[in-house]
């Protein structure tokens, strides 16, 4: 390829170099959720943008529907990242934009593009590099109460093994609730769990009260980060406070050794102020959407991913 030529090709997943594809990841602050094993498990049959000789990359998953290309974020990522020169960002999205008819998605970059809508969200981060005295230090009383309640109940954390206790617990307790999240994600996030396990990459743990599950949280850990990535309590759990026992837990076993544990967090308030007790801070990403679809199909399209 002539010295300083730009080509971008949409390579399909069998095709891609898995090893130049590690050795991106490996450099990569989001390298959890960039990862093979993790793309793989909730974006099958994904593609990548590339640039030249895996100069920079972007993961996708393009669809198509009423003669529409377009591509949507997939649930369980929560943002997408350029791996290798994330300079070339703009490239790669104008790439996509030639593509597709419309796109919606959640990226930890900083661009100015003024074609496309830009909004704002945010997730909590805990650093983690520092002894846990320190963290526990930032913990709110809310939280110290809860712990004492928990020693107090004589219930008892667990190490468990059997992803799909998470997902039927979650489904009968929340299913309604998350009524969006169908039969399909659910196979996926049963498959995310079940290749982080395979590979080491994953805690499972819970509290049992009497011998009774009443609370059971999965983390996932790589390249020295923790990611929060299900969890589900029922009632009696919540009255011993087992959330805050799980994940103080994962914080004492963790302090010093990983830098930082990704409450996967949220715009809802509700959730954020559970993280936020703990001592995690706010840390921003974008959400870029973009529509070039044709009348009528436009305002159709701008419901679908949000767009006023």
């Amino acid at each position: 390829m002539p010295e300083g030529s730009r080509e971008i090709r949409i390579v399909s997943r069998k095709d891609i170099s898995e090893v130049k594809w590690d050795s991106l990841v490996q450099k990569s602050e989001n390298s959890i959720f960039m990862s093979r094993w993790y793309l793989d498990a909730v974006m099958p049959d994904w593609k990548a943008l590339v640039l030249n000789d895996y100069q920079a990359c972007l993961p996708v998953f393009i669809s198509r529907k009423y003669g529409l290309k377009y591509c949507l974020q997939p649930l369980f990522i929560r943002e997408c990242s350029v791996l290798g020169d994330e300079s070339k960002f703009q490239e790669l999205l104008n790439k996509l934009k030639d593509e597709t008819s419309f796109f919606s998605l959640a990226m930890d970059v900083n661009v100015n593009d003024k074609n496309h809508i830009i909004e704002h969200s945010i997730h909590q981060l805990l650093p983690l590099n520092q002894d846990y005295e320190s963290v526990y230090k930032m913990y709110s009383q809310n939280v110290k109460r809860s712990l004492r309640d928990f020693i107090k109940s004589k219930a008892e954390l667990t190490d468990e093994q059997d992803s799909e206790v998470l997902i039927k617990m979650f489904r009968e307790l929340k299913g309604k609730q998350f009524s969006h999240i169908d039969d399909e994600a659910y196979f996926r996030l049963s498959n995310l769990m079940m290749n982080a396990h395979s590979i080491n990459a994953s805690i499972l743990r819970g509290v049992r009260l009497n011998g009774e599950l009443v609370a059971i949280c999965c983390f996932i850990r790589q390249d020295g980060k923790l990611l929060y990535l299900k969890g589900i309590v029922n009632s009696k759990g919540r009255n011993i406070g087992a959330m805050q026992a799980i994940f103080d837990s994962v914080i004492k076993d963790h302090t010093n050794e990983y830098q930082s544990l990704d409450f996967g967090g949220s715009n809802d308030e509700g959730l954020a102020l559970f993280n936020k007790k703990f001592g995690a801070i706010d840390r921003k990403y974008l959400i870029l959407k973009y529509n070039a679809a044709f009348w009528p199909l436009r305002r159709l399209v701008n419901s679908k991913i949000g767009i006023q």
